[in-house]
């Protein structure tokens, strides 16, 4: 016992890369040897996280497609086509065909996600950093198994206002997203997930593994309308797509209870030196965020002041990347009358096309350029401009005005794809400006920084949505095109604030 403690004195508690094998052989976050299929590894956790992208991604279209029905169902009532012979009226999907340019239809459903996305945020941003510090004292299983269960009732609402639309009017939705939101959301089980990795791998491997996490999402975003549109197409009930949502959920939930092996019982017994009762794995969120802020805040001037500009673009990237679909999909159905199974094919080319630029063309792009800058060798004080990732920000940041002002100025649904597929060509922004940020801070403040925007991701999953949906609500009957116009604008002021981005001093800390 004593022996094995000398041997760990001579490891560093923050390692660096250089001294890995520290981390690997002692301490926490320990790389492990798996034994069996019942050793927790983040092989289960990958497997895992990808049924769940999958099944996330999969039903978003059929998600805002449902709510529209409903509402035409409930408040519009379509009487212009002749009924079903079989039930004497006319199927969800048969009302929604006919109210897909009915710009009052448009925005109440517009409202509708306001609400929902209002209430499920706010909950969320509660309940998150709660079901995070709770993970680290009893366990990833618990509050994975949670948030998919958060999901899983609102499938349930869902299916009973679908099965009884002329009893349980739509905004019963709303409870079914405060469930989500006391669940934590995507968010909570995103953090639950890159915790389990974090317990089971060193610093060195993580970085491999959560990028097969970024993986997932994204095969997830591209596929999943694709799905979406097959399934509409063959079942052509909103209610029988959503069983097929009740038992994928289902399915998670009793994965994640009885078959995932438990991380941190394995964390915790291979390091009896961690304190699960440690005042600071239950110390307050706000205090949290609080002690996040002051310690970033001590820094240079320079500093201080790039990690503004980059954090404020982050949070509105990551807000718009929230909101932005359901929005696309209202916007296409109102203008080109597109049906769901159309908008399924438009989202899964869309985001094919955002995720080849963001693994081929990318690198390769960033490889040139900074191939370029260390043969010129003007090299300037800080990493952020001598790697190009600013001016790889702010070209992206370019992009994403383009599309959103090109798709403002036409009424063409084949220009509208070719604008679609110019904005999401700024995509990378996203961790560009994570590995930027980062790059502003030492080591052992990366921590507070991720907290921090955590944070803000939070508050940016509220107050974006809220006011992008709010716009397309009051404009759709007078000038739909504003919603893009508002983000052309909303960009170019960003990009304008990236150009206040200074260099600092490597060696300077403060």
């Amino acid at each position: 016992m004593h022996q094995g403690r000398l041997e760990n004195e001579g490891c560093p508690l923050l390692p660096d890369e250089d001294q890995d094998q520290c981390s690997n052989d002692h301490g926490h976050g320990t790389s492990r040897k798996v034994k069996s299929l019942r050793d927790p590894s983040p092989a289960w956790i990958i497997l895992l996280w990808g049924m769940f992208a999958m099944s996330g991604g999969t039903f978003v279209v059929p998600e805002f497609n449902a709510s529209l029905a409903l509402v035409c169902h409930q408040r519009y009532a379509p009487s212009s086509s002749q009924p079903n012979p079989q039930t004497g009226q006319l199927t969800l999907m048969e009302e929604l065909e006919l109210c897909l340019g009915d710009k009052n239809a448009q925005a109440d459903v517009s409202r509708l996600i306001v609400y929902c996305q209002f209430t499920a945020g706010i909950l969320s941003a509660i309940t998150a950093p709660i079901l995070g510090s709770l993970s680290d004292r009893i366990g990833r299983k618990p509050i994975l198994a949670l948030s998919t269960t958060g999901i899983l009732l609102y499938n349930v609402v869902m299916l009973l206002i679908l099965r009884y639309p002329d009893a349980i009017d739509v905004r019963w939705i709303l409870v079914g997203y405060a469930i989500e939101g006391l669940g934590g959301t995507y968010i909570t089980a995103i953090a639950a997930s890159q915790a389990y990795i974090t317990d089971l791998s060193s610093p060195r491997e993580r970085a491999t593994l959560f990028s097969y996490i970024q993986a997932c999402t994204s095969l997830a975003q591209a596929a999943g309308p694709l799905i979406a549109g097959i399934l509409i197409a063959s079942i052509n009930s909103f209610e029988g797509v959503y069983w097929i949502s009740f038992a994928c959920y289902l399915l998670l939930t009793i994965l994640f209870i009885f078959v995932l092996p438990e991380s941190r019982w394995a964390r915790s017994t291979e390091n009896p030196g961690i304190n699960l009762d440690n005042p600071s794995m239950t110390e307050n969120p706000l205090r949290q965020v609080y002690t996040s802020c002051k310690s970033l805040w001590e820094s240079s001037a320079n500093r201080r002041g790039n990690l503004a500009i980059l954090a404020v673009i982050e949070q509105f990237v990551f807000g718009v990347m929230t909101c932005l679909p359901p929005l696309q999909m209202a916007y296409s159905s109102y203008l080109f009358h597109w049906r769901p199974t159309t908008q399924s094919f438009y989202m899964a080319l869309v985001n094919t096309w955002s995720i080849l630029v963001l693994v081929v063309l990318f690198p390769v792009i960033m490889s040139v350029v900074r191939r370029q800058i260390r043969r010129k060798r003007n090299r300037t004080h800080s990493t952020v401009f001598n790697t190009g990732e600013l001016g790889a920000i702010r070209t992206s940041l370019c992009l994403q005005i383009l599309g959103y002002a090109g798709v403002a100025l036409t009424r063409s649904p084949e220009w509208f794809i070719f604008c679609s597929l110019i904005f999401a060509c700024g995509n990378p922004v996203t961790p560009l400006l994570t590995s930027s940020l980062t790059a502003h801070v030492p080591s052992e403040h990366s921590g507070h920084l991720l907290g921090m925007l955590s944070f803000m991701h939070a508050i940016g999953r509220i107050t974006i949505p809220t006011a992008l949906n709010a716009t397309y609500s009051v404009t759709i009957g007078v000038f739909p095109q504003a919603l893009f116009v508002v983000l052309a604008v909303s960009v170019a002021g960003l990009l304008l604030s990236s150009l206040c981005v200074k260099s600092y001093g490597l060696g300077s800390s403060r």
